[in-house]
């Protein structure tokens, strides 16, 4: 199984988390904690005016990725839409890619949501589902949201966060040993009204509803997951902390990546952080993490390791083992 084709689309509007600080700093709310937590300078945001939509970011990712891959539409056996702000609920999202992209029949297309964690989810599915399957050889994986249109912009989490963007890759069939190697998953479900939208339910949901964030849930509890089960998810497959090339957090929190980097001496160049330059891009941002340090850090080579660590609101957390 390979895992080596990905693109990054995000809109051309840039916005500068300076503006946003001086707007709560005015008020004063004390935004230095929450900087250095975070660990954010810009964002992408779709621009009031702009016609972009969840849908149409990721048919641009979906088109960058296939051509970058060299990989024709016609090879495309699973489309997989990966975001918590669809643009439709019927039909799914996946629909309009494989429209666009103009697929072929047989192609299973569906959509997935499971907030920030769903990428790292649809990975996990379609891996074995390629395993298994006599037919399919390839998926295509469409991660896009549009974060800006549903967030509070009074809330100092919310409004210094989220980046606006898209981003796709190729899951491949092929004979070596390389793929996914094991998955576990930590849900704490007693944080399910920490972050919602809408905030009352769609049963009850007004059109200009804007997602309710409780500050309580800063995702600290996954970070203690990750720090009690590392070590053992790696012994369980018979890896130790040195053998791992590449360690992929998720890019919410600087501060979480810290501790868990610290707790286990993990050397700076194999912990990569780009939410500073590109802001948190939700479910995606672990992927984000790979693509960026493909083009900016030494490459991972063929059998070499990474570990994926992200969460989901909610909250769920997962750490994934992958051979590259």
């Amino acid at each position: 199984m390979k895992l080596k084709h990905t693109y990054f689309y995000h809109p051309s509007n840039v916005e500068c988390n300076e503006g946003v600080i001086k707007q709560f700093e005015s008020q004063g709310v004390s935004m230095k904690k929450i900087q250095e937590a975070l660990g954010r300078h810009n964002r992408f945001v779709v621009a009031k005016d702009s016609k972009e939509t969840t849908v149409s970011m990721g048919i641009e990712a979906a088109k960058g990725v296939l051509k970058q891959s060299g990989i024709s539409i016609e090879e495309i056996d699973i489309i997989v839409f990966v975001t918590c702000t669809p643009e439709h609920q019927i039909p799914c999202d996946s629909i309009f890619i494989h429209q666009a992209l103009q697929g072929k029949n047989n192609t299973m297309c569906y959509d997935i949501n499971a907030n920030c964690i769903g990428a790292f989810v649809a990975l996990d599915q379609v891996a074995h589902y390629l395993n298994s399957s006599s037919r399919a050889k390839n998926a295509l994986v469409v991660c896009s949201d549009q974060l800006s249109r549903i967030l509070d912009s009074q809330n100092p989490v919310t409004a210094f966060c989220f980046s606006d963007s898209a981003f796709a890759f190729i899951v491949e069939k092929e004979t070596t040993t390389s793929g996914l190697v094991d998955v576990m998953y930590h849900t704490d479900s007693s944080f399910c009204d920490t972050v919602l939208y809408p905030p009352q339910g769609h049963s009850c949901s007004l059109s200009d509803e804007l997602t309710m964030w409780d500050t309580s849930f800063d995702g600290s509890g996954s970070v203690e997951f990750a720090l009690d089960k590392i070590e053992v998810f790696l012994a369980k497959n018979n890896l130790k902390i040195e053998d791992i090339s590449l360690f992929l957090f998720s890019q919410l929190s600087l501060k979480n990546i810290k501790i868990i980097k610290s707790h286990y001496h993990l050397p700076e160049e194999k912990v990569p952080f780009y939410s500073k330059e590109f802001g948190y891009s939700g479910a995606s941002s672990p992927f984000l993490a790979l693509h960026q340090y493909q083009k900016e850090g030494t490459p991972l080579k063929e059998g070499d390791y990474f570990l994926m660590w992200t969460l989901g609101a909610g909250y769920q957390a997962g750490l994934m083992l992958w051979k590259y």
